[in-house]
């Protein structure tokens, strides 16, 4: 298991008190909705991945914000969804970094530049 330089717990997690405004913004979208914006909720997933201790703790904690709060929570489809987030159903992807390995990586940075945040953040912040 590769350190990972933030940790946060499952508490923090869920009050979004995270150092990310964008994961903030997806996770309070998701309490205040019960949804996530498509693009966002594989953010969501992967952030937690690279805050959690291990894999396995990742997926429990996705697992307890999903069918706490997401209107389709406990469905199969979001046990695939959050399974996707974490290399489930994807292909092997380069180069192979720390803590994610081959999983699809995703950052904030990247996501900014992909959708238009601004009124997303100031929604949700």
């Amino acid at each position: 298991s590769d350190p990972r330089p933030e940790r946060y717990t499952p508490k923090q997690l869920e009050a979004a008190a995270t150092a990310d405004p964008v994961w903030n913004a997806a996770q309070r979208q998701l309490v205040g909705e019960g949804r996530i914006h498509n693009y966002l909720r594989m953010l969501w997933g992967k952030k937690v991945l690279a805050w959690s201790p291990s894999p396995q703790r990742a997926f429990a904690t996705l697992v307890e914000l999903n069918n706490k709060y997401a209107l389709d929570g406990r469905d199969p489809n979001s046990y695939t969804g959050i399974l996707w987030t974490l290399g489930a159903f994807d292909r092997p992807w380069a180069p192979v970094r720390p803590i994610f390995g081959s999983v699809r990586y995703m950052s904030s940075a990247s996501t900014i530049k992909k959708l238009r945040m601004k009124r997303y953040l100031a929604q949700w912040s």
